[in-house]
C-alpha cells in the first residue's frame, strides 16, 4: 500500500513538472494499448515483456491495472485472455474503473497479433525512463537549494537514484540468443588465437611469463585480488603491472589510496634507473645519477596512466570515474591500492558488509566496462602469529566477499627474506607457486628462469595444492 502510495505522489510530481513547464510527460498511449491487448491474443507474449516493463512503466492508470491484472494471471499460471482477464479485474473491483469490460474488448480488437510487441515494449519502457528522469533530476534540484543538506549525502542520493534507474534499464535486458553468444565466443577465440600466434598472451601482459603462463594476462571483466601483508612490496609490484599496462598502449587507471601520486612515481623511478628507493625517498642523490632519472622522467611521462590520490574517495565515485574515463577511452585497467582504503557508500554498514559493497561494486563495472580491475588487499594479522607464513584464502582481512567476488586471488608473501608469489584462486586457469623473483626495493620484478617455458609446478584447478591448509578447491 505504501508504494502504491509513493509510486502515485512520483508520478504526480512528474506531472506537476510539466505542467509548469507546459509540457506533458512522455507517453505513448497507443503503444501501451497495442502491449496490453497483443498480451491477451499471444499465450506466451507476457514472458517477452515481462523482462521489459512493470507495471509502473505504463503512464495511464488503467492501464496499470490492466497489465497488473495480466502479470497476476501469468505468475499464477493461469490463461492470459480477454475472459480471464475481464474476470480478474471484476474480481478485485476494479473492471469499472480501467473503462468496463468494452474498453478490455476494444484493446483486443486493435491488434493483429503480438508480432511487435519486444520492440512495443520497449517503447514504453523508454517513456518511463524518461519520466524518471524528470521526476529524478527535480528531486535533487530540489535537494540541491537545502544548505542543511550535506554535499557527500546529497551526491550519494543522486547517484542512489540515478542508480535505481541504471538498475531498472539493465533488468530490461532479456538476453542473448544462442547465436550472438557463440558468434562473440568464437571471435574472442580468434583474437586468442591469433594473441598467441604472436607469442602474447590472450590478456593484458604482466611482465612476468610464468604468471602470464597460468593466467593468460589480465583478462578483461576479471576482478584480481594481490593480497599481502603491510610492507612485503604489493605496492611496488602494482606499479611494475600498471607500467607493464601502459608500455602495451593500455590506459591504466591507478587509485593511490595510501600515498601521494608523486611518491608512487619516486618509487617507479628506482625501477627504471636502478637507484634504491630509500636514495630517491630521502633525496640522496649523486650528479651522475641525474641523467639516469631525466631519461625515466623522459620515458615515463608519456605512458597513458591516469594517476588518482584522492584518500576520500568512495566506490561509487571510483565506479563512476570507470564509467566516463571509459567511455572517453581512458580506462583499459583499473589499480587500487588498497581495497581497505576506498570510503564505502555505506558509512553506518558494519566493516565486512562495506567490503562486501566496494567488491562487488568493483566486479560489477569489471564486467560492465569490460576490463580487469586489480584491488590489492591487505591480509589479516594472524598469519603473523603462525609459523607457517604462507597465506591462504581464509587470511583475506575483513570479508569472504573478497574471495567469493574475485576472479583471480594472488598472494605475495616473504619466507626467509625471499618474496614467494601464490595463485590460489584462478576461474581461468591453474593455481600454483609460479617462479618468481622479486627486489621490490628497486621495483624490479621477473622470474627466476624466464628462458624456460614453464618452470614451475601448476596444479589445475579442481585439484589441491595446500597439502592439508585451509585452501579449498574452486
Amino acid at each position: 500500500m505504501v508504494d502504491k502510495k509513493n509510486n502515485r505522489n512520483q508520478r504526480d510530481k512528474t506531472e506537476d513538472i510539466n505542467s509548469k513547464y507546459g509540457k506533458l510527460p512522455p507517453q505513448a498511449i497507443d503503444v501501451e494499448e497495442a502491449v496490453l491487448g497483443a498480451l491477451m491474443l499471444e499465450r506466451d507474449a507476457y514472458q517477452i515483456v515481462s523482462a521489459i516493463v512493470d507495471t509502473e512503466s505504463f503512464y495511464k492508470q488503467e492501464h496499470r491495472k490492466i497489465f497488473e491484472a495480466i502479470k497476476y494471471l501469468s505468475t499464477h499460471e493461469k490463461p492470459v485472455d480477454l475472459m480471464m482477464v475481464t474476470q480478474q479485474l471484476k474480481d478485485i473491483e476494479t473492471l469499472d474503473a480501467v473503462g468496463g469490460p468494452l474498453y478490455i474488448t476494444q484493446l483486443t480488437s486493435r491488434v493483429a497479433s503480438a508480432a511487435h510487441i519486444e520492440f512495443h515494449a520497449r517503447i514504453i519502457a523508454q517513456k518511463y525512463i524518461q519520466r524518471e528522469l524528470i521526476r529524478v533530476s527535480s528531486e535533487i534540484q530540489t535537494s540541491a537549494y537545502d544548505d542543511n543538506i550535506d554535499i557527500e549525502d546529497l551526491l550519494s542520493e543522486a547517484r542512489g537514484k540515478l542508480s535505481d534507474i541504471d538498475n531498472f534499464m539493465a533488468g530490461s535486458n532479456p538476453g542473448k540468443t544462442t547465436k550472438i553468444v557463440a558468434k562473440e565466443a568464437v571471435d574472442e577465440l580468434e583474437a586468442d588465437v591469433e594473441a598467441f600466434k604472436n607469442g602474447l598472451s590472450p590478456g593484458i601482459t604482466t611482465g612476468i611469463p610464468t604468471l602470464d603462463a597460468a593466467t593468460g594476462g589480465w583478462r578483461d571483466t576479471n576482478l584480481i585480488t594481490i593480497a599481502a601483508r603491510p610492507g612485503v612490496g604489493k605496492t611496488s609490484f602494482a606499479l611494475h603491472l600498471a607500467v607493464t599496462a601502459a608500455r602495451q598502449g593500455k590506459w591504466v587507471n591507478f587509485y593511490g589510496l595510501e600515498m601521494k601520486s608523486s611518491d608512487l612515481f619516486r618509487i617507479l623511478l628506482s625501477g627504471e634507473t636502478d637507484i634504491d628507493r630509500s636514495d630517491i625517498r630521502d633525496g640522496r642523490i649523486e650528479e651522475p645519477d641525474w641523467a639516469k632519472i631525466n631519461i625515466a622522467v623522459g620515458e615515463l611521462e608519456t605512458l597513458p596512466i591516469l594517476w588518482n590520490d584522492n584518500p576520500d574517495m568512495n566506490i561509487n565515485q571510483i565506479v563512476a570515474n570507470t564509467r566516463r574515463n571509459r567511455k572517453a577511452g581512458k580506462c583499459d585497467m583499473i589499480i587500487i591500492d588498497y581495497l581497505q582504503l576506498a570510503a564505502p557508500s555505506d558509512k553506518k554498514a558494519i566493516r565486512e558488509q562495506q567490503i562486501a559493497d566496494i567488491t562487488r561494486k568493483l566486479k560489477q563495472a569489471a564486467l560492465r566496462e569490460e576490463i580487469p580491475i586489480l584491488e590489492l588487499s591487505q591480509l589479516n594479522r594472524d598469519i603473523d602469529k603462525r609459523t607457517d607464513k604462507e597465506p591462504n584464502l581464509s587470511d583475506l582481512r575483513e570479508s569472504g566477499a573478497i574471495e567469493q567476488d574475485s576472479d583471480v586471488v594472488i598472494f605475495l608473501y616473504e619466507i626467509s627474506g625471499e618474496i614467494k608469489l601464490k595463485i590460489s584462486k584462478n576461474r581461468r586457469g591453474k593455481k600454483g607457486h609460479p617462479e618468481f623473483w622479486a627486489n621490490s626495493e628497486k621495483t624490479k620484478f621477473s622470474d627466476k628462469n624466464p628462458a624456460e617455458e614453464l618452470p614451475f609446478d601448476l596444479v589445475p584447478a579442481n585439484e589441491d595444492f595446500s597439502n592439508g591448509k585451509d585452501d579449498q578447491p574452486f
